[in-house]
């Protein structure tokens, strides 16, 4: 089993992509570390309260986000999250500059 690291009140799983390519992670909390390959889009939605998704991939992967970190294409990240079998759904976004992190 990979090594674990902790982050707020969870365990985080370091994974590889190649890791998360055979599905063993599915439902897991994972972290993966790589490079925004795209143009991040940020979403803002239409609620009671105000509220935003963004969206981009590391590795292959979609990420998810609840808010509008800082990221741009190019950008080294590493992403915290529930990886849900074709992408991850992100409570923590790490960059070299900050930590954006999203209420559990």
């Amino acid at each position: 089993m990979p090594k674990r690291t902790k982050l707020g009140h969870h365990y985080y799983y370091i994974v590889t992509s190649e890791e998360l390519t055979n599905g063993r992670f599915k439902g897991k909390n994972v972290v993966l570390e790589g490079v925004v390959q795209d143009k991040p889009h940020v979403e803002f939605l239409p609620m009671e309260l105000p509220s935003s998704r963004t969206t981009f991939h590391v590795d292959g992967f979609r990420v998810e986000f609840p808010g509008t970190p800082y990221v741009g294409r190019g950008d080294l990240v590493k992403v915290y999250g529930r990886f849900v079998g074709d992408g991850i759904i992100a409570s923590a976004i790490e960059t070299e500059k900050a930590l954006y992190t999203a209420e559990d």
